[in-house]
């Protein structure tokens, strides 16, 4: 909301029956140069304020495309975030399964006489004992 006031500009009135001329001229000419130092004065004034609207205005405008950035940017981290955390749902699945195939077979192998070749039961024991840390 933009406050709009009056401006105000004094204006200096001096009398033209001046007895002396000389007087006169240079009356005028001080009065002249007071009316105009004063009305730039006034027009530097709401410039001024002009410019620090404009400014303020601009800087309001940064801030919210700032914001809609930032927005987008928390959207897209919201989706990738959601996508991780199923990822490590389904990781922790697919784990618990393994270390419950790795019981079935550890079952299997003990419950059996072990004379195949490659020492299964070693074999076992390793995955077992490296399933364990999870």
């Amino acid at each position: 909301m933009e406050k709009k006031g009056k401006a105000k500009k004094a204006y200096i009135a001096w009398d033209d029956n001046d007895v002396s001329s000389s007087s006169s001229s240079d009356d005028e000419k001080a009065n002249l140069c007071l009316l105009a130092s004063l009305t730039s004065s006034m027009d530097s004034t709401s410039t001024s304020k002009g410019t620090t609207y404009d400014q303020l205005l601009n800087a309001f405008y940064e801030t919210h495309d700032e914001a809609n950035r930032l927005e987008l940017s928390l959207n897209r981290l919201k989706g990738l975030n959601n996508w991780l955390e199923n990822k490590v749902k389904d990781l922790e699945e697919e784990l618990c399964k393994t270390k419950e195939d790795l019981e079935n077979m550890d079952l299997i192998y003990k419950n059996s006489s072990c004379s195949c070749e490659i020492k299964a039961c070693e074999i076992v024991n390793f995955l077992k004992r490296r399933f364990a840390i999870f």
